[in-house]
């Protein structure tokens, strides 16, 4: 079959409108934030119009996944520790066979801080003194979480047993000078001054309970 030079003509044109018309759906369309596979071109060439072949690939596994924003958490206020708290011994009371000490915390840092639960008490022979019976058992449920803020109160009861009760011999009574005491959930202690007898031995009843923190100054 003979072809004219215009036949030729029309068949390149044709040939490069869809080489063009592909290569622009190829750029619209592979958008890598759409996520959508690459497309490559293959143009064979021959005496005619131009054969085309599209060959898709499928975008590897986690390609073009957008990144998440970063999710700022929300303001946790710290609990409050040795280092910013002063504690102190508030009024008692007493009553048959116990007595009852307030072990008051004030936050004498600059931020505010929480408390929640039992603080640990025991028995010492003075400031680095060593630890004379048992430690205080716990009394009672856990409250609710106390916020301090700079110069706020929280505090705990502690019952003390006069160890009169106790028998000697399982007692030991042994002269103490004060209390060890760590604020819920720290590892550094503190020492508060408070003379008294404390029971080295394994009488048959706790010597010291105390009682979940609460908010303000205890008065037992």
């Amino acid at each position: 079959m003979t072809m004219n030079h215009h036949t030729v003509a029309r068949g390149a044109l044709i040939g490069s409108s869809l080489i063009a018309a592909v290569l622009i759906a190829g750029c619209q369309g592979g958008s890598a934030a759409g996520g959508s596979p690459a497309s490559s071109l293959t143009v064979s060439p021959s005496a005619g119009p131009a054969m085309i072949t599209t060959t898709t690939t499928p975008a590897p596994a986690g390609a073009n996944v957008p990144l998440k924003p970063a999710v700022s958490g929300a303001s946790v206020t710290p609990e409050c520790k040795a280092a910013g708290l002063t504690l102190a011994v508030g009024s008692g009371d007493a009553a048959a066979g116990h007595f009852y000490v307030a072990l008051n915390f004030t936050n004498s840092g600059t931020s505010t801080c929480v408390m929640q639960g039992f603080p640990g008490v025991s028995y010492v022979t003075g400031d680095s003194g060593t630890q004379v019976g048992q430690p205080a058992v716990r009394s009672g449920t856990i409250g609710s979480s106390v916020t301090l803020a700079p110069g706020a109160v929280a505090s705990s009861i502690v019952t003390v047993t006069d160890v009169s009760v106790f028998d000697a011999s399982s007692c030991q009574p042994t002269p103490v000078l004060g209390f060890r005491v760590y604020a819920p959930d720290d590892t550094a202690s503190m020492y508060v001054a408070h003379s008294g007898t404390g029971c080295a031995g394994n009488p048959p009843s706790p010597q010291l309970q105390v009682q979940t923190v609460k908010a303000g100054a205890g008065s037992a």
